[in-house]
């Protein structure tokens, strides 16, 4: 068996083999070989690449005086990077194999997640930009942020991506036009990082006086909030990357019950414990993405929290919905979860004002379809799910995130 990746910057391409005694790389001067019975130690983890908006399964080898590491992640350039875990899985279970029948001593390390070089580097720098735009005004470090994004996004890997999206999901547009959309979502994203720092400040306002606050919401939505939170039951809140996704989870919070949100760890550690302590001030309890979510998220439900889900991710063993005319695969877990405990699931959106506020909506409960059994149909629920994001991205098409390569 072989398998080829490059798997760090500024290093060749490696040829990885598998032979009966060992595993072989090839290299532009040369081969090197490391023998089953040699390994010492065999390093396991997930890594986070700068560009990239996943995780890749990557292994590092020890033996003799010899280190090989393989990554389902190609390295094409500094913000680019090809995935090819199709490839690497195999190859690394039938390597594993091999290695423990030849040294069953040999010493495992499985890590969920490893730090790479460059979030080890811009992780403290954007806590330490975080902390000083905190000490601005809401409104200036957001503009501030906007300003710099809006300029700097179209030379960033992403900007490829958003625009082919964009296009896809809008073929009539302009050129002009698809500049102007991703150009505002890049001013919309730098808005967003620019209100890290005022967490407390935007979590000013309430049901009860709904055009009050930072966050303004019509009496349907204020009511409905209110019913949510005397009901003291289990529900479901859809929202997605648009505008600040923040702000569902911190309406929950203004409304006085709890909310449980899911997440997905950052590539940098600093980021993501700073994140995860920023959203203490909202968030009851906070999961993170990964094979125990499902089960955390019903204890959840069942402890009779609100659940925060943003759907709006490919997930290549998920199910197909249409999406902008497009089939994309998506998680049905928001409509297997509903179908389990029949717990309410609603749509929670967010809209970016011209004066900064934002405009917060509830829309459902939402009537899934059901088969004639009574069972919730998860196809066609999810279906109606995106069917209601899509009516939101249309309403403003700058405000979504066009990064995350859902259309494909």
């Amino acid at each position: 068996m072989r398998y080829s990746c490059r798997p760090r910057l500024f290093q060749p391409i490696f040829e990885f083999e598998l032979g009966e005694d060992g595993l072989a790389r090839r290299e532009p001067f040369g081969t090197t070989k490391i023998h089953f019975d040699e390994i010492a130690k065999i390093e396991v983890f997930k890594e986070r690449r700068l560009g990239s908006s996943r995780s890749y399964w990557a292994c590092i080898v020890r033996g003799g005086r010899q280190m090989f590491k393989l990554s389902a992640g190609h390295r094409l350039s500094l913000t680019r990077t090809e995935d090819r875990t199709p490839n690497y899985i195999p190859f690394i279970q039938e390597f594993e194999r091999r290695a423990v029948s030849a040294r069953p001593a040999i010493n495992f390390i499985v890590d969920e997640y490893r730090e790479a070089l460059g979030p080890r580097m811009y992780g403290p720098v954007a806590l330490c930009v975080i902390g000083c735009l905190s000490r601005l005004p809401r409104k200036v470090s957001a503009s501030i942020c906007a300003a710099v994004l809006r300029n700097v996004g179209c030379v960033l890997g992403g900007n490829r991506y958003a625009r082919r999206q964009l296009r896809a999901a809008f073929p009539t547009l302009s050129s002009r036009e698809v500049r102007a959309i991703v150009r505002g979502m890049w001013d919309n994203l730098g808005r967003m990082f620019g209100e890290y720092g005022h967490f407390s400040e935007l979590m000013q306002f309430s049901p009860e006086t709904p055009l009050a606050g930072q966050v303004i919401m019509d009496e349907g939505t204020a009511e409905a909030m209110r019913r949510i939170a005397r009901e003291r039951r289990g529900a479901i809140m859809i929202a997605a990357h648009f505008s600040n996704w923040e702000v569902p989870a911190m309406a929950a919070r203004a409304a006085g019950f709890e909310i449980a949100v899911l997440y997905k760890r950052q590539p940098s550690t600093a980021i993501a414990a700073e994140l995860q302590r920023r959203r203490t001030k909202f968030a009851a309890r906070q999961i993170e993405v990964g094979p125990a979510a499902p089960q955390e998220i019903l204890r959840a439900l069942r402890d009779g929290m609100l659940v925060g889900l943003l759907v709006d991710q490919y997930y290549a063993r998920g199910i197909e919905v249409s999406f902008f005319g497009r089939m994309c695969r998506v998680n049905p877990v928001p409509a297997l979860l509903a179908g389990i405990g029949n717990w309410p699931v609603y749509g929670a959106h967010v809209v970016r004002l011209p004066d900064q506020r934002y405009r917060f909506e509830i829309v459902g409960p939402l009537q899934l379809p059901r088969e004639p059994t009574g069972r919730i149909d998860v196809k066609a629920a999810m279906q109606t799910i995106f069917d209601m994001i899509e009516t939101w991205i249309r309403e403003a098409p700058s405000q979504w995130i066009w990064l995350h390569r859902l259309i494909r």
